[in-house]
């Protein structure tokens, strides 16, 4: 996609020189004014997801995988297309996959029930995907970009009490690890390669169901 500077939009500071719908070259004024509106990169998604869950009391196990291929729209949207919110777009990407993006998702858990008042959860999830843009070079010497592939590694513990019927407390903590592509988004503090990332988020509360 060719830029074109243009007042500032709360997504991207630029919209698209060409019309995506019949190419033709924007010249002049924007096509629509960018103020309120959203930049899109348009794929089309298909995905496929199989999901089990067995009790055996006190316990409750979960398993599943889901399956995501994106691809160039086959039906490209262009500029002042509207979005999911009542936005409209005004910058849009249809060509912004060199190959097939492949996304694929598994996780697993179980929850041990004690005394029938409290509940102990332990997840795991894993995310892959794979190169989809050009040149596949992708390295910490080469450098990484959100198109490179990339696993997200995440565990999470969960204990929730309920002290009656209607109210329960509970406390917990998420531990991430992500690498290549899927961690050039993410903060980190000093010394952390931006190739590989970690996190960890706690939690705590309190819930009273009326």
């Amino acid at each position: 996609m060719n830029p074109l500077l243009g007042p500032q939009s709360p997504s991207a500071p630029y919209q698209s020189t060409t019309d995506s719908i019949n190419t033709h070259q924007i010249t002049g004024a924007n096509l629509i004014d960018p103020n309120n509106t959203v930049y899109g990169i348009v794929t089309d998604n298909n995905a496929v997801m199989v999901a089990a869950k067995y009790t055996w009391d006190p316990f409750k196990f979960f398993v599943g995988y889901e399956y995501i291929w994106q691809n160039n729209p086959k039906n490209a949207l262009g500029v002042g297309a509207s979005d999911q919110g009542g936005y409209n777009m005004s910058g849009v990407e249809d060509n912004n996959l060199d190959s097939e993006k492949l996304v694929q998702i598994w996780w697993t858990g179980v929850k041990y029930t004690y005394r029938s008042k409290t509940d102990f959860t332990f997840a795991w999830y894993q995310q892959r995907q794979n190169d989809f843009r050009q040149p596949p070079a992708c390295s910490p010497t080469a450098g990484f970009r959100s198109s490179c592939a990339g696993t997200l590694n995440e565990a999470s513990l969960y204990v929730d009490h309920h002290f009656t019927k209607r109210f329960d407390a509970f406390v917990g903590f998420a531990y991430s690890y992500v690498s290549g592509g899927l961690a050039i988004a993410i903060p980190h503090g000093p010394g952390v390669p931006y190739f590989s990332k970690n996190n960890l988020a706690p939690t705590v509360g309190g819930r009273f169901i009326f």
